[in-house]
């Protein structure tokens, strides 16, 4: 990311997380619930976060990880749910491979902790991985390496 790159946390109220959007990608946020989606600028990448008021756990993450992947279709788990923590956060992560408008995608739903009654639901979706232009590849890298929890350096 670029030296005037901007820090950006979520969700807006008591935080959890922080990140860098990559440049020329786009950030949209849902005024209704306050959830967001960062698209990189061919559309071929897509992360979302939305906030719960349930507090994570492997049980919650098994139940609605059907609900996060019944949007796409042929959802095929690849790697089963696992606990994971990296830069101060701790969560539930699951990768999967499916399809949308008949192109091959992969996907990671991750379900963070955030407290005892709150947890960040999100998924990173990535069309066509094996043709994804280098540049959006590293640009994801790039954004996976800024994504940190909200107290870590």
């Amino acid at each position: 990311p670029a030296a005037s790159a901007e820090e950006k946390t979520f969700p807006a109220k008591d935080p959890v997380l922080k990140y860098v959007v990559p440049e020329e990608w786009t950030t949209e946020v849902d005024a209704s619930d306050g959830s967001i989606s960062i698209n990189s600028d061919d559309e071929r990448v897509s992360v979302n976060f939305g906030e719960s008021q349930t507090g994570a756990s492997m049980e919650l993450f098994k139940k609605i990880l059907p609900a996060m992947v019944g949007e796409f279709k042929d959802a095929k788990e690849v790697d089963p749910p696992k606990e994971q923590t990296s830069d101060g956060l701790t969560g539930f992560t699951s990768t999967y491979t499916g399809t949308v408008e008949g192109s091959p995608i992969i996907m990671i739903m991750v379900l963070f902790k955030a407290g005892e009654d709150r947890s960040i639901i999100g998924n990173f979706v990535i069309e066509n991985p094996a043709t994804l232009p280098k540049e959006q590849g590293e640009k994801f890298a790039a954004f996976m390496k800024t994504l940190k929890g909200i107290n870590e350096k």
